[in-house]
C-alpha cells in the first residue's frame, strides 16, 4: 500500500510540473487571446483609448490635451492626458498624477484612471450630473493640473500579462518568462534586495500565526509567500510558471532599463508633482512609502491625513507599503524619496471574490467611487501648493 502511495504521489508530482513548464513555453501572444475576450465589454482595449484620447482633444481642446512620452517594446505610445485651464502653458499651480496600467493583467486599475479622466473633461464642460457637480469640477481644473497616464504598460495590457513584453536574457525570455515588471525597476533602495534577499522573500513571516492555520496564513498572505515581491534573474520567476496567470516579478537588469520606467522618470522631472496615485488591485487598501522598510516616513502624519480622508471615501485600509509586504526599487518610494511626491497606490478588489469585481456595473461603481478620491487628492495638491 504504501508503495502504491509513493508511485500516486510522484506520478501527481510529474503532472504538475509538466503542466507548469507547458505554461511557461506557451508564447503569451496565443495565451492571451482568450483571457482577454473575456473582459472586451468592460474594459478599454489600447486602440479603444487612443480613440478616446483622440474624441476628448477634439471635443474640449481648451482644457483636454495628450501625447506621446515614448514608445514601448512593441511600438505603442505611452500616453499622458493634461486636463487643466491651462492646458498649453506650464504655469505655476497645483499638479496631480493619475496612473494605471502599470501591470497589465490589473485592468481595474486603468479602468479607473480613463472613467476619472472622461468624467472630468467632460463635467467640466457641461452639466451631466448637476450644477453643483459641474462647479466643483471646474473649481478644481481652474486651479490645478490633473495629469493621467492611463495605460502606462500597455504592452502587458494587450497580452494580459504582468510585466510588459520585452523579451529578457532568459532561455524562455521570449515565452511566459518575458518581460520586467514596471513597478520594480526603479533606482530607490533597489540594493537593499541584494543584500537582504530573504527578508524581502520572507520578511513578515510570523510562526506563530503559520502553525495556528497554516493554509489560511498563506493564503491572506499571498503577495509575500507565493508571488515573490522582488526577483532579481528572470528565471527565478517562478509566478511566471502558472498557467493563465500571467504574473511575474522580474525587476529588470538595471534601474529604469526599460521603456516605460524611463517614459515616467522623463514625465515626473520635467514637471512639479504635488500628489501621485497608481491604481491596481488586489487587496481593498491605500498604500503609502515607505515599502522599502517598515520604519516611518518623514511625511508620516501628513500621509495618514489624506489616506483616511480616502478611505472615508472608498472604504479601504490605510497601510504602509512595508507594513503590509516589501518593495526594493519601487516606484513610489522613488517619487517620494527622490521628487518629494506624496505618492499613494490604491488597490481595488477584494483577494477573496476576484471573479465577482470582473462584472460591469461593479467595475463601474468602482470607478465611480474613485473619480471622487480622485477630486479630493486634487483638492489636496491645490491645498498643499498652497
Amino acid at each position: 500500500m504504501t508503495n502504491k502511495i509513493c508511485h500516486w504521489g510522484t506520478l501527481i508530482t510529474i503532472c504538475i510540473v509538466l503542466i507548469l513548464l507547458l505554461g511557461s513555453i506557451i508564447p503569451i501572444n496565443t495565451r492571451a487571446k482568450t483571457s482577454n475576450t473575456l473582459w472586451e465589454e468592460v474594459f478599454y482595449s489600447y486602440d479603444e483609448l487612443c480613440f478616446l484620447l483622440e474624441d476628448l482633444e477634439n471635443k474640449f481642446p481648451d482644457i483636454f490635451m495628450y501625447y506621446s512620452l515614448g514608445k514601448t517594446y512593441e511600438g505603442r505610445d505611452i500616453w499622458v492626458v493634461k486636463i487643466s485651464k491651462n492646458v498649453t502653458t506650464m504655469d505655476d499651480e497645483a499638479e496631480i498624477l493619475i496612473s494605471g496600467g502599470v501591470h497589465g493583467n490589473e485592468r481595474h486599475g486603468y479602468q479607473t484612471a480613463i472613467t476619472s479622466m472622461k468624467s472630468i473633461a467632460e463635467n467640466y464642460t457641461n452639466i451631466h450630473v448637476n450644477q453643483s457637480f459641474t462647479n466643483f469640477v471646474r473649481e478644481i481644473i481652474n486651479n490645478s493640473a490633473i495629469y493621467f497616464i492611463p495605460m502606462v504598460n500597455p504592452d502587458g495590457i494587450e497580452a494580459g500579462t504582468r510585466k510588459n513584453k520585452r523579451p529578457n536574457n532568459c532561455p524562455l525570455g521570449s515565452t511566459a518568462f518575458c518581460g520586467v515588471d514596471i513597478n520594480r525597476n526603479f533606482p530607490y533602495k533597489r540594493e537593499e534586495f541584494d543584500k537582504h534577499p530573504f527578508k524581502y522573500a520572507f520578511g513578515h513571516f510570523i510562526l506563530k500565526e503559520f502553525i495556528k492555520n497554516p493554509i489560511r496564513y498563506l493564503i491572506e498572505n499571498f503577495p509575500d509567500y507565493f508571488e515573490r515581491p522582488n526577483v532579481m534573474y528572470p528565471f527565478f520567476d517562478i509566478q511566471a510558471l502558472i498557467p493563465l496567470y500571467h504574473g511575474g516579478h522580474y525587476r529588470g537588469p538595471y534601474a529604469f532599463s526599460e521603456n516605460e520606467s524611463r517614459a515616467i522618470k522623463s514625465f515626473v522631472e520635467n514637471h512639479s508633482i504635488d500628489i501621485s496615485v497608481d491604481y491596481h488591485i488586489y487587496g481593498e487598501k491605500i498604500v503609502y512609502p515607505w515599502w522599502w522598510t517598515d520604519a516611518e516616513p518623514p511625511d508620516k502624519d501628513l500621509f495618514i491625513s489624506i489616506g483616511e480622508n480616502i478611505s472615508k471615501i472608498n472604504g479601504y485600509e490605510l497601510i504602509q507599503g512595508g507594513n503590509w509586504y516589501y518593495i526594493a526599487g519601487g516606484a513610489k518610494d522613488w517619487l517620494y524619496a527622490e521628487h518629494n511626491i506624496l505618492s499613494y497606490t490604491i488597490e481595488h478588489c477584494d483577494i477573496d471574490h476576484p471573479l465577482y469585481y470582473h462584472q460591469k456595473e461593479i467595475v463601474d461603481e468602482i470607478c465611480t467611487t474613485h473619480l471622487f478620491v480622485n477630486l479630493y487628492l486634487a483638492e489636496r495638491a491645490i491645498e498643499l501648493h498652497g
